[in-house]
């Protein structure tokens, strides 16, 4: 009874959570639903059917379903709501029938000896006075046990009760879930029957329509193949600068190991010196007797010369007195030492540092652990929604499907809307496609690009903060709407923007 308890009590903390995060989720679908039917408002009123049309209902489409999922997700969450009700209610039953009985003995035990006298023979009839305390208590508790019988089986008769109302109104409320399920999908089939009538008309601009899918795999191509040049050029750029860091202290290494080496050289030759030891001899070649401390002081200096010789050979080390007196003083043999090679010269690694070239300076190892850190928290770069997600896509309705490899992802936004930096960073491209421009921001080794802007508020090399403006959106060539082309790299890959934006 008690692991059954538990089991329902852990089942309710699960489902408290679950509701919670489905809860979340669903306000969240309706945001998204509320802001792709304002991008479809936008481009519904064109003179001529587009793409964009048909990509805002893919995405309204794709958001219902996730919506009425998130329905089916209560529903579910409702059914084991009353599930676990009718368990609880059982064993609540359970208990209380448990509690019944035990009670019902109690009382006739209580009938049968109702009598006064009982109570007090059994009092008295103790053998001694502490023993008729003890039996004096006994009573009392006895009676207390009867008294909180009484308390547990209303308790448990009003839990019962609690259980039974929350059941019912479980049910009310799924009955409403379920109402609420079979209206969306009844906007789902609307939204279905408008998608149809819509590609129906786009067949027959067929010509028109693949003018717009050639563009737009051109545009995308161009704009591929120019963030990609100025990212190569960015990491080129950063490996020169490793390379150069590398070869300076690769040089500095070098003369040090060299002056080291000199050194020790010097310290060899210093040590043989002082082991010779000199003879004065006087132009006759007569020896005399070593002049006293003090004249040898104030000798004339003497310049040391060394006469080159092989390893292992001997030589004489010459003093040649530096005034006009000549006088030589011999040493015995010196035993050269054969020389130690100077050091080698430096080789410069050229590999790649851990982490890549762009990866590398301590600025932008902070900047990419900070980016790396606000995943799923970057702000949006625009008011708008997206219309065309990243990667492959297809457009089904039209004939053949129409399919594509967008770099990054697509919002369909009002002309001269703001486009904003979703981190800071450094501006290293502001270019154009077209008739429109493109800014590239580099945050470490990540890189954002904005495309399809009508307005530039930033010039190359220049630092933006997270936030700040940088542009406006610009028209749809094929509409009068706007639109933003957003995309993410992680040095030289694209990926999702979505898994990264807020």
């Amino acid at each position: 009874m008690v692991g059954s308890a538990f089991a329902c009590n852990q089942a309710v903390a699960q489902k408290t959570s679950d509701k919670t995060a489905m809860e979340e989720e669903r306000r969240k679908l309706q945001q998204e639903l509320r802001q792709i039917q304002q991008a479809y408002d936008a481009v519904k009123g064109e003179s001529r059917n587009n793409l964009h049309q048909l990509a805002a209902l893919n995405k309204k489409i794709e958001v219902q379903n996730q919506y009425i999922n998130n329905i089916g997700k209560e529903i579910r969450l409702i059914d084991d709501d009353i599930y676990y009700s009718a368990i609880e209610i059982k064993r609540l039953k359970k208990q209380m029938d448990t509690l019944k009985v035990h009670y019902a003995r109690t009382v006739v035990y209580a009938y049968k000896n109702r009598s006064n006298y009982d109570y007090l023979n059994f009092i008295f009839s103790a053998n001694s006075f502490n023993d008729a305390i003890k039996r004096v208590a006994y009573l009392k508790s006895y009676r207390n046990y009867r008294e909180k019988q009484m308390e547990d089986i209303v308790k448990t008769n009003s839990l019962i009760d609690k259980r039974y109302a929350h059941q019912v109104a479980s049910k009310k409320q799924k009955e409403g879930a379920l109402a609420s399920r079979t209206n969306e999908y009844s906007v789902l089939d609307n939204q279905r029957t408008e998608k149809d009538s819509v590609a129906k008309l786009l067949q027959s601009q067929a010509g028109s329509l693949q003018k717009q899918i050639a563009k737009k795999q051109q545009e995308d191509k161009q704009l591929k193949s120019d963030i990609a040049a100025v990212v190569r050029r960015e990491i080129a750029e950063a490996k020169k600068i490793a390379q150069e860091d590398a070869r300076l202290r690769a040089a500095a290494e070098a003369q040090e190991r060299q002056e080291a080496w000199a050194r020790e050289r010097l310290l060899e030759t210093e040590k043989a010196l002082a082991g010779a030891t000199p003879t004065t001899i006087s132009p006759g070649a007569v020896p005399v007797a070593p002049p006293p401390a003090q004249e040898v002081a104030s000798a004339p200096s003497r310049e040391l010369k060394f006469d080159p010789v092989g390893a292992g050979k001997t030589t004489t080390v010459r003093a040649v007195p530096k005034s006009d007196n000549s006088i030589v003083a011999n040493t015995g043999p010196i035993t050269v030492r054969k020389n130690t090679p100077p050091p080698p010269a430096p080789v410069v690694e050229n590999k790649a540092p851990a982490g890549g070239y762009l990866n590398y300076k301590a600025d932008d190892i902070a900047l990419n652990s900070d980016f790396s850190q606000n995943r799923g928290k970057l702000p949006s770069p625009v008011d708008g929604v997206i219309t065309l997600g990243f990667g492959r896509y297809k457009i089904e309705g039209v004939g053949p499907d129409i399919v594509g490899d967008n770099p990054g992802v697509t919002y369909t936004a009002q002309v001269g809307a703001p486009v904003r930096a979703v981190f800071g960073g450094e501006v290293v491209s502001v270019s154009k496609v077209g008739g429109t421009s493109f800014v590239v921001l580099r945050h470490g080794k990540y890189f954002t690009a904005y495309s399809n802007l009508a307005s530039v508020a930033v010039s190359k090399g220049a630092a933006v903060a997270r936030g700040q403006a940088i542009g406006t959106v610009g028209a749809d060539e094929e509409t009068s709407g706007g639109k933003l082309d957003f995309i993410l790299m992680i040095e030289e890959k694209n990926v999702d923007p979505r898994a990264w934006l807020r």
